[in-house]
């Protein structure tokens, strides 16, 4: 058995506190039972992965890729999703198109209920014709079962009910990750303020809905032709270099690049990242359920529901498995404040962070970023 320091991963970011959980959940997945992950002060936080069977940094990354890429997909499958998605987005912009011409005709009482039924709801049926042709033709060209949601986390409740019923038979309880994603995705008992579409609240590590064209799970499938060895190391054990266009989850404070914070206009820069320390940190949401509370969503470590709310982790010392830190990461310690000290120790964590999920700009045209993590406490 190895240990593994990961020191390209520093826990008090939360892109890095995230690719490290999802490191560990990717090598359990790669067949790696018997790994745990600690974190060491070595001037920062990093991660340890312990008990792993891989002898090096090379074989620990090339052991990941295979887990981390998911599923071919055949050239067939993806003409037909392309097909599927060609004829659903003219459906989409029919129904759209009729829905404002009735609204500009101005219509009244009976005369617009006659207009809506005739004209504007035949549309909406294809509309919802196509798009379940779409999500078909989606769930067979995806290489890993979640993604076959959509682009996005906008699905109703229906369909979101569906798709937990279909993952019901893809394993057991030890090849539960397609369950555990879509539970840390939403529920669909809570809609919350999107009610009026009738889409499931997602989660807040949603960072990006369609502003800049990015959504959130299509990010991720274009991530995973990307999966190298190679590009896997780089991101665990040698500092980032930030030399990937664009595909960002947006989880690190370095891409809040706002203009007035800056000495030249950041747009022509375009967008930095690390692109496999974000597919990992992907995969790390299986440690963070999310459940209903009334109406509204409660995600696992996050507080404040209006504003900008808040997501804090621990550090521990102790070597631990997923389902362990899984526990750890919902303890009601971590998110109290004040934090109680001698608890906290006594759980085996060394220290706590903290960082706000912020929108900056205003209207359809707006990023949302982590602010850059503090210190809430440390042993």
């Amino acid at each position: 058995m190895t240990d593994l320091v990961l020191e390209g991963l520093d826990g008090s970011n939360p892109l890095g506190f995230l690719s490290a959980l999802g490191t560990l959940a990717v090598a359990h997945a790669a067949g790696e039972s018997g790994a745990r992950l600690a974190w060491e002060r070595r001037g920062r936080w990093v991660p340890v992965v312990r008990d792993t069977r891989a002898a090096d940094r090379a074989s620990f990354a090339a052991l990941l890729v295979p887990a981390l890429r998911g599923a071919e997909v055949t050239r067939e499958a993806e003409a037909d999703l392309e097909r599927a998605r060609a004829s659903f987005e003219k459906a989409k912009k029919a129904a759209n198109d009729a829905a404002q011409a009735i609204k500009g005709r101005k219509l009244k009482g009976e005369d617009r209920r006659a207009a809506l039924d005739r004209t504007l709801a035949p549309l909406i049926a294809e509309r919802d014709r196509r798009r379940q042709d779409w999500l078909a033709a989606l769930a067979r060209a995806v290489p890993r079962p979640e993604l076959g949601l959509g682009k996005h986390l906008d699905c109703t409740p229906d369909e979101f009910r569906e798709h937990g019923a279909a993952f019901l038979g893809l394993g057991g309880w030890r090849d539960r990750e397609a369950l555990d994603l879509l539970a840390a995705f939403g529920s669909d008992a809570a809609v919350g303020e999107r009610s009026r579409s009738e889409r499931i609240e997602p989660t807040p590590f949603c960072f990006t809905s369609g502003s800049g064209h990015q959504y959130f799970l299509d990010t991720v499938r274009q991530l995973l032709p990307r999966v190298s060895a190679q590009r896997v190391e780089d991101s665990l054990f040698h500092p980032w270099v930030y030399r990937d266009d664009g595909l960002s989850m947006r989880w690190d404070p370095v891409e809040d690049r706002r203009y007035a914070l800056m000495d030249t206009d950041p747009g022509p820069l375009g967008a930095r990242t690390v692109w496999m320390a974000n597919l990992l940190a992907y995969r790390g949401l299986v440690l963070f359920p999310s459940a209903p509370r009334g109406r509204r969503l409660e995600t696992t470590a996050w507080t404040g529901r209006d504003g900008e709310p808040t997501f804090t982790w621990p550090l521990w010392t102790v070597p631990l498995g997923p389902e362990v830190i899984r526990s750890l990461l919902q303890l009601r310690e971590v998110v109290a404040d004040p934090p109680d000290g001698a608890t906290l120790r006594a759980r085996g964590i060394a220290a706590l962070y903290r960082s706000r999920r912020i929108k900056v700009g205003s209207g359809a045209n707006y990023k949302v970023n982590f602010t850059p993590a503090r210190a809430v406490w440390a042993d």
